[in-house]
């Protein structure tokens, strides 16, 4: 708040902790290049970084963060590059904006942040208005680029009359700017369905079966997730929650070292890897995927997995009645494995242990309040899912 006029903002701060002196080190070296100077006027309430040493703690204030420097570029209005790129996206026409609004949607500290870029805009030639909208995306180093291979190879597939999905269009790829520009898709998620105590066992049927085509389709992937990796992310996942919760921490060894006995080599296919309900959109007939940044030739039951963990979680999160998440989750683990080779259901107790484990990270991650009940609910759902109780 700004005491003499009662204005107020949030304010987006991150932290990182480090030991011994290394914090102090980057703090000088950050000092040195003047990041002031890289942080637009309306940004600068406070110095863009800090160092507090009781706490051997860097302070980044948004936008400024060291390890996406682009961003604070990108904050106020695009940069010459990605206006081009946008005008041309716009087709035929004398087009120039009267008017820009940039908004934060999602910021991860060091990793990437989403912006939406609202653009109020004009035809020289006709006076015509309109109103448009898109992403962008800025990522850590190139990470961006192998998105954009993605979105390109999905893209075309869906415009082609590719069956059960689409993603948004992807507009360009600014290496310079490590910035991925993506038509807006319209449509609602399942989260958002059952939150307003709408029928989603058709809307679930209808992701099974978008599903089960998008991990038997022919899209090659740049990336590949290997059972070697898999065990190496459930291994951080276990030391995480054990060091988390204390409690817990022999029955979570217990199921990482059963489903990480139990993984095996098995033919890949492309894989979202992270497939939560707000990841998928509805709108009409029209299913899109979103998020696609960790896209992968990986086991494809993960996909089902890590959405019927998340799924299942939605009780811990939010005003909905387990017994209407159990409706759905019944309804989209019947219809996708109806659609898929018969000895994938083999695969989903597995998985499914791994994925709840996985789930459950992000309630420590985000502070969520009782975070540590939370994580024993879905420690108990990874049991019961080994135990044969679930699937």
């Amino acid at each position: 708040m700004e005491p003499g006029t009662g204005r107020t903002q949030n304010q987006w701060v991150s932290g990182v902790i480090y030991a011994e002196d290394r914090a102090e080190r980057i703090w000088q070296k950050l000092r040195a290049v003047h990041p002031g100077q890289e942080v637009p006027q309306a940004f600068l309430t406070f110095e863009p970084v800090s160092f507090i040493p009781d706490l051997n703690m860097v302070a980044q204030v948004f936008p400024y963060d060291r390890r996406l420097p682009t961003l604070p570029i990108v904050m106020t209005r695009p940069s010459p590059d990605l206006e081009h790129r946008f005008f041309a996206w716009l087709g035929p026409g004398d087009w120039y904006a009267t008017v820009w609004n940039v908004q934060p949607i999602r910021y991860r500290a060091g990793a990437r942040a989403v912006l939406l870029y609202e653009a109020e805009i004009q035809d020289a030639v006709t006076g015509r208005r309109e109103k448009r909208r898109f992403y962008v995306k800025v990522y850590r180093g190139d990470e961006g680029e192998q998105t954009n291979q993605v979105l390109q190879a999905l893209w075309k597939r869906a415009e082609a009359g590719g069956d059960g999905f689409t993603v948004g269009r992807p507009v360009a790829y600014l290496p310079g700017l490590h910035a991925l520009l993506q038509e807006e898709s319209p449509g609602t998620t399942l989260a958002e369905l059952l939150l307003q105590d709408r029928s989603t066992s058709l809307a679930a049927r209808r992701i099974a079966r978008a599903l089960a085509i998008f991990n038997q389709d022919g899209v090659a992937a740049t990336r590949r997730h290997s059972r070697e990796d898999e065990i190496s992310e459930l291994k951080w996942v276990g030391d995480l929650l054990q060091w988390a919760c204390p409690h817990l921490a022999a029955e979570i060894d217990r199921i990482i070292g059963a489903v990480v006995a139990g993984l095996e080599e098995v033919p890949s296919g492309p894989t979202h890897r992270d497939l939560t309900p707000d990841h998928i959109l509805l709108e009409g007939d029209r299913l899109a995927l979103i998020d696609l940044d960790s896209f992968a030739e990986a086991d494809p039951v993960l996909d089902a997995a890590t959405f019927l963990a998340h799924l299942c979680s939605m009780p811990l999160r939010f005003p909905v009645t387990h017994d209407r998440v159990q409706l759905a989750t019944r309804a989209f683990a019947e219809e996708y494995f109806s659609h898929v080779p018969r000895a994938w259901r083999g695969r989903l107790p597995l998985h499914y242990a791994g994925a709840a484990l996985k789930a459950a990270v992000g309630f420590f991650r985000r502070q969520e309040p009782r975070w540590s009940e939370k994580i024993a609910a879905l420690v108990k759902e990874a049991r019961d899912s080994l135990d044969g109780r679930l699937w």
